[in-house]
């Protein structure tokens, strides 16, 4: 195989930037199921309490002619007892509005912006300091299902399924729970380090706490938490339709990095069933009127 064939095997499309080494250690996830056909290539990979969707493609026109028999291919795949929804994100996904009517088509809604911090330099010598009254502790036990509803609560119309949140409290390397002179008012949540680099799950704070600058103490206690373990360097998600996400990041040390775009399909599929009809019911009232 001459180097111009081996390169025009290579997709020139992905829905995430990733390197061929990546992309296979992706497929080979446990519980990966994979769909393909020369040009094409599908996965729906389980990842952190979700199902995720990744797509390869060598152009825009076999993408449009393969996308829906390859997710089709999948979606026995998707039980609704396993996640409460398949993520599909973009990132540096150009000309997004050819890929809505595929996506759309496929049962896929827009749901939110991400974007991801990075602080590039931790210091295990910057320890926080906290307010008089004023502690932190690591979570107990009996602190899981508390944290639970706070991390819902503070993302709101834009938080990850209860399944996800489940998740990422059930496999968090650490949590740290922020307490006041009435309680518990705040909590941040790490993953893993891997090769020096960490990542903050989330730091919230109780409704009833907020506004008094926590958001940014629980994010540098999270920070230094994984310099303690030899991290160099971290990142944390943040979503900019949650309110003070964004100051609250940069406050604690983050810099803006990659951002994408999220879209999601329940894996509920008779709730999918229903959009769809009353999408056809609403199509047929635009066309006919009221008077059937």
């Amino acid at each position: 195989m001459t180097s111009r064939e081996t390169q025009a095997r290579v997709p020139q499309m992905r829905n995430v930037p990733l390197r061929p080494r990546a992309w296979r250690a992706l497929l080979e996830t446990p519980g990966a199921a994979i769909a393909e056909e020369e040009g094409g290539q599908v996965a729906l990979v389980p990842q952190d309490g979700e199902l995720h969707l990744y797509w390869a493609f060598d152009s825009v026109e076999q993408m449009r002619r393969s996308f829906a028999p390859l997710f089709e291919m999948l979606k026995p795949s998707i039980k609704e007892d396993a996640a409460d929804y398949v993520v599909l994100n973009l990132v540096e996904v150009h000309g997004k509005e050819w890929l809505e009517p595929i996506l759309r088509d496929a049962d896929f809604e827009f749901f939110a912006e991400w974007l991801e911090m990075a602080h590039p330099a931790l210091d295990p010598n910057s320890v926080p300091e906290f307010p008089a009254g004023v502690t932190m502790r690591r979570a107990k036990k009996g602190d899981l299902a508390w944290v639970r509803e706070i991390w819902a609560q503070a993302y709101g119309d834009v938080a990850d399924g209860p399944r996800a949140i489940a998740e990422a409290v059930d496999s968090a390397s650490w949590i740290g729970v922020l307490e006041g002179p009435d309680g518990v008012i705040g909590f941040a949540a790490n993953g893993a380090v891997e090769e020096a680099q960490g990542r903050v799950l989330t730091a919230a704070v109780a409704p009833e706490a907020r506004g008094n600058g926590f958001g940014t103490l629980l994010l540098r206690a999270a920070v230094y938490q994984l310099s303690t373990k030899d991290a160099r360097a971290a990142t944390v998600i943040a979503r900019p339709d949650v309110p003070q996400a964004l100051r609250t990041c940069s406050a604690a040390g983050f810099r803006p990095g990659r951002a994408g775009l999220e879209y999601r399909r329940t894996t509920d599929e008779d709730a999918i069933h229903e959009k769809r009809e009353a999408r056809r019911l609403a199509g047929v009232k635009a066309r006919f009127g009221d008077w059937r």
